[in-house]
Parts: C-alpha cells; sequence; structure tokens
C-alpha cells in the first residue's frame, strides 16, 4: 500500500467515523463502542505486526498517515497507542485483548502495588506498563482507577500486578512519537481552518485575511505547521533514537503552543464558542502536550544527550545523533 494510498484510507475513515459529533459525545461520557468499532474495521490495528503474526509488517513511517488523519479529526482514542501496543505483544509471542489498549507513560512498584498513570486510558480495556526493560501488559478490569480531571491521564493501580512481559517496549518514548504525530495532524487540520476563516470573514469591506498583519501570522504559522511535520517524520523514521523522538516532542508541542494562539487570534472570541469546532482541536493538542512528557522533560533528557555526546559541535549532534 503506497503513502498516498494509506493517507486517502486513513482521512476516509476519520471523516467516516471521528465527526465533531462523536468527539463531543464522547466527551460528555458517551460510550466509544461504535467509534471504536468503526475504527477496528479499517484493518489498520494491526498493520504494525509482521506478517507471520497477521499483521501487514508496515513501519512507523508507513503509519505515519494514519497518525496524522487522527490527529487532524481530534481522535481522542488511543487508536496508535492501541496499534503500536498490538504489534509489540505480537513480537513477544504473546496475545493481545480484544478492544483499546492504552500505553501508559509511567509505572512503579509501591510494595506489592504497580502505580501507572495512563494517557487517554479511561476506555482501554488492555494496558502496556513500563516496567523494568520493557513493558507488562495489564487488564485495566483488574485494576483501581482514577480519572484526572483535565482528561490527561488516569491513575491506575493494581494489586500484585501479573501479566505477560514485553520486553524491550518504551511505551514513553512510544507514546510521545505518537502523540507527536497526532498534534502535527490536529495542527494542519487548525491551519486550514484558520485559513478558511480568515479568507471568509470580512472587515472594514474587505477579508481579514487581506490585512497584512494577518497575513505574517499566517505566514508563522505556516512555517511551525510544516516544522512540526518535518519533525514527526524524522522520529518515524528512526523510532529507536530517542534523541529523535525527544526532538519531536518539543518541536511540535512549542509550535502547537504558538499556533494554537495564532488560530484563535485570528478567529477572535468567535473561536472560544462552543459551537465551532476550533475549540476541539485546541484541546487536543493541550492534552498532547501534557501527555507523555511535556516540552521540558524531553528538552531536559535532549540536553543530557548533547552534553554527554562526543559530538564536536551542536549541528553534529543534530545530524549524527537526530537525522541519522
Amino acid at each position: 500500500m503506497t503513502d498516498s494510498l494509506i493517507t486517502e484510507t486513513a482521512d476516509r475513515l476519520m471523516a467516516d467515523h471521528v465527526t465533531p459529533a462523536a468527539v463531543r459525545a464522547l466527551a460528555a461520557g458517551g460510550s466509544p463502542a461504535a467509534l471504536w468499532a468503526g475504527l477496528a474495521e479499517s484493518g489498520f490495528l494491526d498493520a504494525l505486526a509482521s506478517e507471520e503474526a497477521g499483521g501487514a509488517g508496515l513501519t512507523e513511517m508507513d503509519m505515519l498517515p494514519v497518525l496524522l488523519a487522527a490527529g487532524r479529526h481530534g481522535l481522542p482514542l488511543p487508536f496508535g497507542a492501541t496499534i503500536a501496543a498490538r504489534a509489540a505483544i505480537a513480537a513477544a509471542g504473546e496475545t493481545a485483548p480484544e478492544g483499546i489498549i492504552a500505553l501508559a507513560a509511567s509505572g512503579r512498584r509501591d510494595g506489592g502495588n504497580l502505580i501507572a498513570q495512563v494517557p487517554a486510558g479511561e476506555h482501554a480495556e488492555g494496558v502496556l506498563v513500563p516496567d523494568g526493560d520493557g513493558a507488562i501488559l495489564l487488564s485495566v478490569a483488574s485494576a483501581t482507577v482514577e480519572t484526572a480531571g483535565d482528561g490527561t491521564a488516569c491513575r491506575m493501580a493494581w494489586n500484585g500486578a501479573n501479566g505477560p512481559r514485553i520486553a524491550g517496549f518504551d511505551a514513553l518514548a512510544t507514546g510521545a512519537r505518537i502523540e507527536a504525530a497526532e498534534m502535527a495532524g490536529a495542527m494542519e487540520a487548525m491551519q486550514v481552518t484558520t485559513l478558511r476563516y480568515a479568507n471568509d470573514r470580512s472587515q472594514f469591506g474587505r477579508a481579514i485575511g487581506k490585512f497584512q498583519a494577518v497575513q505574517q501570522q499566517l505566514s508563522v504559522m505556516t512555517e511551525l505547521v510544516h516544522g512540526a511535520r518535518a519533525a514527526v517524520h524524522v522520529a518515524a523514521a528512526a523510532p529507536g533514537s530517542l534523541d529523535a523522538t525527544a526532538a519531536a516532542k518539543v518541536t511540535v508541542g512549542e509550535a502547537a503552543a504558538q499556533v494554537v494562539a495564532i488560530a484563535h487570534a485570528v478567529h477572535g472570541a468567535i473561536g472560544m464558542t462552543e459551537e465551532l469546532d476550533l475549540h476541539l482541536l485546541s484541546e487536543r493538542i493541550r492534552r498532547g502536550r501534557l501527555r507523555y512528557g511535556s516540552e521540558r522533560h524531553w528538552a531536559e533528557r535532549l540536553g543530557q544527550a548533547v552534553l554527554a555526546s562526543q559530538e564536536a559541535t551542536l549541528l553534529d549532534f543534530v545530524r549524527n545523533r537526530v537525522f541519522s
């Protein structure tokens, strides 16, 4: 399947199922069953799994258009996380649970308990929780679950956690790449929405997009969106590079903050209304920036890597460690 075909298929899938009405219904406490059923029927869930394991054997780069499409439509469910989790579980020779699988951003043992922070975990059936040099697959049904008020993550705790071990799987880094890609997609949609509004909205007898000050802001937005997309492409091409993952999460998060600010400045007060879909994208980006490590977390990680490296200059580090 070519990149363009994957993009077209993913966009059609998201447009059919991830509607603004569906996103609003889920935010209001509705069931994800119908939405998830539509996504599951697409065949993408096992796309990253090897052909021997019954999958399509695609790479993260192959699947990047799917994550971008999910972001463009503001998908609030961990679709990308489930795809990555199912591939890792299959590679370990284990059987993945049916339904949604979330990736925990952290996991720590406290006596006989395993405690995890699980982004978008409120609708999951299973969770891959960081544990030692890999992850452990656990059932949400056996956990005590507390949902955060801001919707970024759930706190889950298991007493005497036992489950299949997935050696070598980095749930935090994988989740960071997925969130960065989906945020980049949301930024693309926000750019399109803002450009359309600037061309349609008239003030003083002409479209506001004709005013130089607005045009300058729109050009900055375009630059930021393309930079974010480039960063997630680099990370998807090198999923084993923590440096590329860190650079993507920082680049996209910082760019997203500016894109949201410009979009709402151009829209004015109407951008904050419930009737306009812009706030759905803003909320998706807000959550994405906080999940799987903030910009500060990954910037510190990247800075430590630069200081510990033997590269002569920062440019050499970027060339050899981020773009390697």
